[in-house]
């Protein structure tokens, strides 16, 4: 639901004077309260000073009512307390107000404190400073004020209250024994307040009903200004802004002379939807050239996607030949490759069957069947690779024990690292028997090991760890060297394929840069992770963490074996 500024405004002036006039009345009704209670005390401070006086009088003439003019002295029975008392008793009955002397120590019943004046009594004897005592409250089912004052004794009271206790005075009364500023009592007024109520209510009344006439005058005029100054100029404006969003640029305001900000408003207007005229015409011309543009340009886009479609075929192709290539090259290269080996084999049993050979003899032995360890390693990872990459790799799943890895490194691994004169450590910890392939398995430490017998200088470390993971579920294995290390700019890069750390054709290492990126694809094959830390000239540690719940199933292709087999698939 829409509301228009005028009402918006009303509304707001409104409730501000509401406020402000809330916050008069309860301003004013406190201070009409203050003003009544003071009103009160003093009615009843002059009230109580009246009485006083009356009691001093009757005091100060006690001879002069009990003596006669011979001298001849006669009690009238007409003491200060029978005075006052009695004065009390004709105000209270021509009056509203109610005035009597009490005591807890009363010589007539009538004189018994009720529960606000015993309270007042016992206020007044234990501090004395405390003058007068008094409250609101309700006597016979009408509101009064109540007030009470200390009745002290003075000299002149002694004759009848004072020492010796017991002794009869003029009255008639024994003596109570008090002495001179003991609080006898309290002098006690009960003053109606109704008339006080009626005068603050009318006040009240005044007041609302003055408030509310000043309030709907002010809203009035304010609605009136608003509407002249404001909202027809605006509404003016909004008619306009509606002609030129419908697309009509020529819709002006009219000079508005109602006020300067409508005029500059009306003007600024004006000149804005001037501009936009001039800028949609600008932006119509713009978009026919553009448009004739776009048409050339989406020719020329078509004809180079499909260009690049060609491109993107013959590389497929040209990767296609490659991987072919490789494989077949490789597949080629590994039979002859073991006719050497066999062959090299076989004249090594016939010179050991002729006698032993030579110094010379065993070292060519060694640096023959080294390389021939080393290529058929290279043409191994090379139709590994691309049997990943038609497909064509299998995973194999089978139970496995790390004491059958430990013995593969021991076997195959330790000879080599003897000949560097590298020390190799195997660190076992509490592994329980786990699901991997074991001929990947192989290859992936297998790699990993030869990597850091190539980097690790003669007396350098290589420690094998093996652990179970069982809070991150993981078999965790870890080689460690000592080695020259691996610069943190080819650390991003050092699983991808072809990548050497020293990519120089003059480089001290060996290797077709194949070993580490199969190390990834085939532990991803588990489903897992391989990872690196590696700082220059001080060693390198790489570690690979394979799920230790891989399950027991058929043989899986290459293609779908680490997905299928990760535990959180399953």
């Amino acid at each position: 639901m829409r509301i228009k500024l005028r009402t918006k405004i009303a509304v707001l002036v409104l409730g501000v004077v509401t406020v402000f006039l809330c916050a008069n009345v309860l301003w004013e009704s406190s201070r009409s309260a203050e003003l009544e209670e003071t009103e009160l005390v003093q009615q009843a401070r002059a009230l109580s000073a009246n009485m006083e006086a009356v009691w001093e009088f009757m005091n100060k003439n006690q001879d002069k009512i009990n003596y006669d003019s011979a001298g001849n002295f006669e009690f009238k029975g007409l003491q200060c307390s029978i005075a006052g008392r009695s004065v009390g008793a004709f105000f209270s009955r021509d009056t509203d107000y109610s005035v009597r002397y009490v005591s807890d120590t009363p010589r007539n019943i009538a004189d018994e404190p009720d529960a606000f004046e015993q309270t007042a009594i016992d206020l007044f004897r234990a501090d004395p400073s405390i003058t007068e005592y008094y409250e609101y409250a309700e006597m016979d089912g009408r509101p009064v004020f109540r007030y009470a004052e200390p009745m002290v004794l003075d000299e002149s009271c002694l004759s009848c209250h004072g020492e010796p206790a017991g002794e009869i005075d003029l009255s008639g009364y024994p003596k109570e024994g008090f002495a001179a500023g003991h609080i006898y009592g309290a002098l006690s007024m009960e003053i109606p307040t109704e008339a006080f109520a009626e005068a603050s209510a009318e006040n009240a009344t005044l007041n609302i009903g003055f408030s509310l006439g000043l309030i709907v005058a002010c809203v009035a005029i304010i609605s009136a200004a608003i509407s002249h100054l404001v909202t027809r100029p605006l509404r003016r404006v909004q008619t306009a802004m509606e002609d030129v969003g419908d697309g009509d640029y020529s819709a002006r305001l009219p000079e508005d002379k109602s006020s300067d900000e409508m005029t500059v408003l009306s003007g600024g207007f004006n000149d804005m939807v001037a501009q936009l005229e001039a800028a949609s015409k600008h932006l119509e011309d713009l978009v026919a050239d553009r448009t004739t543009a776009l048409e050339h340009a989406n020719a020329e886009l078509e004809r180079q996607s499909a260009a690049l479609e060609e491109a993107n075929e013959a590389l497929t192709e040209e990767n296609q030949y490659r991987s072919d290539f490789l494989a077949m090259m490789s597949h080629e290269l590994r039979t002859p490759l073991a006719a050497s080996m066999a062959f090299a084999d076989i004249l090594r049993e016939r010179r050991e069957a002729s006698g032993a050979p030579t110094a010379e003899e065993e070292h060519l032995w060694h640096e023959m069947e080294s390389n021939h360890k080393t290529l058929l390693s290279l043409i191994n990872n090379i139709l590994a690779m691309a049997r990943i990459d038609a497909g064509r790799e299998t995973f194999r799943p089978e139970l496995m024990d790390i004491g059958d890895v430990v013995g593969l490194l021991q076997a195959t691994i330790a000879p080599l690292a003897d000949q560097k004169s590298i020390a190799l450590e195997f660190r076992i910890g509490e592994v329980p028997l786990f699901v991997a392939d074991a001929d990947k398995l192989r290859r992936i430490v297998e790699n990993l090991m030869s990597n850091a017998v190539k980097f690790t200088p003669a007396g350098g470390r290589i420690v094998f760890a093996a652990s179970h993971d069982a809070e991150g579920g993981a078999i965790v294995f870890t080689v460690a060297d000592t080695g020259c290390g691996i610069p943190e700019t080819n650390l991003a890069t050092i699983f991808d394929r072809f990548v050497q750390v020293d990519g120089s054709g003059t480089r001290s290492y060996g290797g077709s840069g194949l070993g580490l990126a199969l190390v990834r694809e085939l532990t991803e094959m588990h489903g897992g992770t391989v990872s690196l830390e590696s700082t220059v000239d001080v060693g390198s540690t790489f570690t690979v963490r394979i799920p230790d719940d891989i399950p027991l199933i058929d043989e899986l292709p290459a293609a779908d074996a680490g997905e299928p087999t990760r535990p959180d698939e399953e």
